[in-house]
């Protein structure tokens, strides 16, 4: 497979561009923020970089992160500290929600019955169950809606899933996945824990790290790594197996901080045959090796991804030992007894990657990428966003299942 710059594009059928960027001449849009936190924030930055943006308001229940937010606004955004009498005053035609996992459900409804288009952040919601009425609601109301997938604004993983369906890496055979830091996920609470709020306060800021309102990992880092195997392999996944613990931080945490997954996918190869897909997912809490990546192995060619670079490895071909015949038949089977392998290189983990092509940006925010497409198809009132809600519910589907096997031990199917 030779492939130089040229062909690597022209082949990919994609650029490195960022997300359409609107007309100047248009009219602006009107956005309201509801959940300033630390994601919120992150969002919001973001679009008060988009000119095509008018942020009107923002909400959020705790005062600092409601006053965080004003600042990050400017003076023309109304503050509320209930998203509803938001909706009702301001009437915005957008909005971006970034509230804990348990509310995600309730806070779209609103908006959605309130006449706005919806970025959701990921995970879509908290239950499957969820997923499913949100769904049918989001098409019934015919609104622009989108989920918070950013990795489906990255050029890098654009340009990796165009490699992918052109065949470059030829039939996919493995995936590879995880997201490993070496931090507690814990935030600290501003009061002493002496105080009567105290034990209110940890819950609604670590709120994360129990289950009444979080599905742990998997929803918050997880659901990004799965959604890129469903969306390269164009379907989502038949089973699961998965296991994960409270091993580190025992301090009181009710989710996992860390769970191992092996998904199933069942596809077809060109000859029209079945065949299974194995994706193996990790995430840590206490160690970072290689922090958040995907591998995509195929039998030409494998793609090591992250949000800032993609290294293309081609395939060298696999060299085999000749156990019959030949003058050099008995130095071979020799070298493999007291060696006690076949290749020379065969156990080296860099034996056969090759010098790698890498797919790069000069720049690049995905973040802001997939604001600046959602406010494109606000403006266009197009609803097939680059990210939709039956994106999201496949997503919730798939993460939330391996959360359930880890309950009962046992494999999981997709649920529908």
């Amino acid at each position: 497979m030779s492939i130089t710059r040229r062909t690597f594009l022209e082949t990919a059928g994609v650029t490195l561009a960022a997300s359409t960027v609107l007309r100047a001449e248009d009219a602006t849009i009107r956005v309201a923020v509801i959940g300033t936190g630390g994601r919120g924030s992150d969002l919001l930055r973001a679009l008060t970089t988009i000119d095509e943006v008018t942020v009107v308001g923002v909400c959020d229940d705790y005062p600092p992160h409601l006053e965080q937010g004003a600042k990050y606004a400017g003076p023309q955004a109304k503050t509320f500290s209930d998203y509803r009498k938001l909706l009702d005053e301001l009437k915005p035609q957008a909005v971006v929600i970034a509230v804990p996992l348990y509310l995600h459900y309730k806070v779209a409804v609103d908006c959605l019955s309130a006449g706005c288009d919806v970025f959701l952040e990921k995970t879509m919601c908290y239950t499957v169950d969820e997923a499913r009425k949100l769904t049918a609601q989001v098409l019934a109301s015919k609104r622009v809606f989108q989920v918070g997938l950013q990795r489906r604004a990255n050029a890098i993983y654009k340009q990796a899933q165009a490699m992918v369906a052109a065949g470059m890496i030829g039939q996919v055979v493995s995936i590879k996945a995880q997201w490993h830091r070496n931090n507690s996920w814990r935030r600290p609470i501003p009061i002493p824990k002496s105080d009567a709020n105290w034990l209110k306060l940890e819950r609604k800021l670590n709120w994360r790290l129990y289950k009444a309102y979080s599905a742990g990992l998997m929803a918050e880092l997880g659901s990004h790594q799965m959604d890129v195997a469903n969306w390269f392999l164009g379907t989502h996944p038949k089973r699961v197996m998965a296991s994960g613990g409270i091993e580190y931080f025992r301090d009181g945490r009710e989710v996992y901080d860390n769970i191992s997954c092996l998904y199933e996918y069942e596809l077809k190869d060109a000859k029209g045959q079945p065949y299974t897909v194995r994706a193996n997912y990790t995430s840590l809490c206490n160690n970072a090796y290689e922090g958040a990546t995907e591998l995509i192995m195929g039998t030409k060619g494998s793609l090591y991804l992250t949000s800032e670079k993609g290294l293309l490895f081609q395939e060298k071909g696999t060299d085999v030992v000749s156990w019959e015949g030949g003058k050099n038949a008995a130095d071979a089977n020799a070298a493999v007894v007291t060696a006690g392998k076949t290749l020379k290189l065969s156990n080296d983990p860099w034996a056969h990657r090759g010098t790698p092509f890498e797919i790069d940006i000069a720049e690049g925010n995905d973040t802001r990428d997939e604001l600046v497409s959602f406010v494109d198809h606000v403006r266009r009132q197009d609803v097939k966003t680059i990210c939709d809600v039956n994106v999201g519910l496949t997503d919730c589907a798939t993460i939330l299942m391996a959360n359930q096997s880890v309950e009962r031990g046992s494999w999981i199917n997709f649920p529908f």
